[in-house]
């Protein structure tokens, strides 16, 4: 069985500079990167990917996920905290903090509603699960799946469909579905075994679910996923090269606005084994295209995007 040992503990090494963000950073879509080893947030110009800025001094951050504003969630593990940042912004604008919560991974901000949802890996006060804030906002609330033990990551499709995966008591893969509406959070049959559950993020025409222990081996991939009623097949395979212990990605295309899949052709895959985060062409998967290194323990990536794309977007 592959032993997964995220945040029990990591060992971290604490940045102690002060957050600072280019003032140009603002204009550009970004690609944030949380470094769960440094407690730092690393900000990138995309598709560029030169640095940018970076937020330091948070709790071990692992997920991060964007919203239609631009707005960008870090979870703070470490903390069971929530925070928001502005498209470019170094001070929280946000913070969401739950004492029930007990130990928070992944996020994902719903399209078409806004709710922000939190997977919690689950601890001595329960089972894991996932945490729904309406709009982002207020006090949340915990949906569970009797099936799921520990929830890892989650990720909506464009109808506010939410999928989450985790490991069942027999750290078996699960795959879950808390479909737009709905008040239950089911489980989904998958027609593929699954290593260990990875990041998920909507493709444009997929449910695409990560592997971090891809061919019971250490590697990589992501799956495109289609799913009906309480089953779920898959239906291609994108194969990470080079890859070891790939978390929560980030599925996007140079123009990130753009929203179908034929366009979203660039996965980004932070590797914990390597200390790396490796640009992927997709769905076709093979050697990484380019590479950012430097990195103690990177979790998750997402892009955020400038006002100047979404106005374009809409022209």
């Amino acid at each position: 069985m592959h032993q997964f040992a995220l945040f029990r503990p990591i060992a971290t090494h604490p940045d102690p500079g002060r957050s600072w963000i280019a003032r140009s950073a603002s204009a550009q879509d970004l690609l944030y990167i949380s470094d769960g080893g440094a407690n730092d947030v690393l900000v990138y110009s995309y598709p560029a990917g030169s640095m940018t800025g970076k937020l330091t001094n948070l709790g071990q951050p692992g997920g991060v996920c964007s919203d239609s504003a631009g707005d960008v969630w870090v979870v703070e593990s470490a903390k069971s905290k929530i925070v928001k940042f502005a498209h470019g912004g170094t001070k929280p604008i946000a913070t969401r903090i739950d004492k029930n919560a007990d130990d928070l991974l992944g996020c994902s901000v719903d399209p078409t509603t806004g709710n922000l949802a939190v997977t919690d890996l689950g601890g001595p006060a329960g089972g894991g699960g996932v945490w729904i804030y309406l709009s982002g906002k207020g006090s949340a609330k915990k949906y569970k799946d009797s099936n799921l033990a520990s929830a890892y990551f989650c990720g909506y499709d464009d109808t506010g469909n939410l999928f989450v995966d985790g490991l069942d008591s027999s750290e078996n893969f699960e795959l879950a579905e808390l479909p737009s509406g709905s008040a239950t959070l089911q489980t989904i049959a998958l027609n593929q075994s699954v290593g260990f559950p990875g990041g998920i993020q909507w493709d444009g025409q997929y449910v695409a679910i990560g592997d971090q222990y891809y061919d019971n081996q250490h590697k990589s991939a992501i799956y495109q996923v289609s799913v009906s009623g309480s089953s779920a097949t898959v239906e291609g395979t994108t194969v990470l090269g080079g890859s070891c212990d790939a978390l929560q990605f980030v599925i996007s295309s140079a123009g990130s606005h753009k929203k179908s899949r034929q366009q979203a052709n660039t996965a980004i895959a932070p590797d914990v084994c390597e200390g790396s985060v490796a640009f992927y062409d997709y769905p076709a998967g093979g050697p990484p295209t380019n590479t950012l290194t430097g990195f103690q323990y990177p979790v998750a990536a997402a892009v955020s995007v400038a006002q100047s794309s979404r106005r374009a977007a809409t022209l």
